[in-house]
């Protein structure tokens, strides 16, 4: 259990009283005693909701061992619903003790937030008040034996995932090929490829034959890779792939080709080159890349390894 220190908690009167949850503790007096008949230290509030979270409110009684007629009350904060591992609620919690003459509120307010988990489910203020003062009845907080608390709780529940990396095996990786006919011919404007599929994902082209933006306008051939499917990026998936481009020489069976590396995502979801080969490279007759008009691209996709949050 924690306790905040004087810099973390403030003690402000509110007129109002707490917005999530009240306890009405009757027979205060008596309370101390049953408990410790029962084996008990503390009385666990019924469940209540906050910030689409479930909640308990923890009553403590401390009895002191050189006065059996005094001890303190402690009030915690419990998360009681089933968190996975790694899983945090980051919640701020005030709570309130009623002045039942004055009809207002102490707030005993937490200022810098805690963590709820698995393995610490449970905050709030120790020794927040002596039972002497409780029923000390010109303090107010009992009136006919009978004492009102509550909180309230402002969560943000921050979710924790766990990421699988799977590396893809690929075997003989065989390259995907996209014949462009009457280049020569073929507007300005970006042009796809067919989609493809490696391993349950689809893939295409996307080819810019006098380049893709002013710096390499006329000058270079443009060719990225792109993801079709945007749902593989579901929860926050993530892809990185390592795949080679070529462009065919007809002539000699050879070919012009760069390697790339990179992650895909949400918000990746295509990579390549603005400036993959010089135009006057690639329209010389001598290096056969253009052979009756036509441009032949493959892409082969070397190795892969997806990330998938469970």
């Amino acid at each position: 259990m924690g306790s905040g220190s004087s810099k973390e908690i403030s003690k402000p009167v509110k007129e109002q009283g707490p917005l999530h949850y009240t306890l009405k503790i009757e027979s205060f007096s008596s309370i101390g005693a049953l408990l410790k008949a029962s084996g008990e230290d503390c009385i666990t509030s019924s469940e209540f909701s906050a910030g689409g979270c479930k909640w308990v409110l923890k009553i403590h009684w401390e009895e002191l061992k050189d006065d059996k007629d005094n001890g303190y009350i402690s009030l915690y904060l419990k998360l009681i619903d089933k968190l996975q591992p790694g899983e945090i609620v980051t919640a701020m919690f005030r709570f309130y003790v009623q002045n039942r003459i004055q009809g207002n509120y102490t707030v005993e307010q937490d200022v810098i937030g805690r963590q709820f988990s698995i393995d610490k489910s449970e905050w709030g203020i120790s020794r927040l008040l002596t039972v002497s003062e409780v029923l000390d009845t010109s303090n107010g907080y009992i009136l006919d034996d009978c004492c009102v608390v509550g909180v309230e709780v402002f969560p943000a529940k921050r979710e924790h995932k766990t990421g699988v990396l799977t590396v893809v095996r690929m075997r003989s990786p065989r390259p995907y090929t996209w014949k462009v006919a009457n280049f020569s011919g073929l507007p300005d404007a970006r042009l796809y490829s067919p989609v493809f599929t490696t391993d349950g994902i689809s893939w295409s082209l996307a080819l810019y034959p006098k380049g893709d933006f002013s710096q390499v306008k006329g000058e270079s051939l443009s060719i990225f890779f792109q993801l079709k499917d945007r749902s593989v990026f579901a929860c926050g998936n993530r892809i990185f792939i390592k795949y080679k481009v070529s462009i065919k020489d007809q002539l000699r069976n050879n070919s012009y080709q760069k390697s790339v590396r990179n992650w895909f995502d949400a918000n990746i979801t295509s990579w390549g080159h603005s400036a993959f080969i010089p135009l006057s490279h690639l329209k010389s007759r001598s290096n056969g890349y253009l052979e009756n008009d036509e441009l032949i691209i493959e892409v082969t996709i070397e190795a892969m390894l997806r990330i998938t949050n469970v």
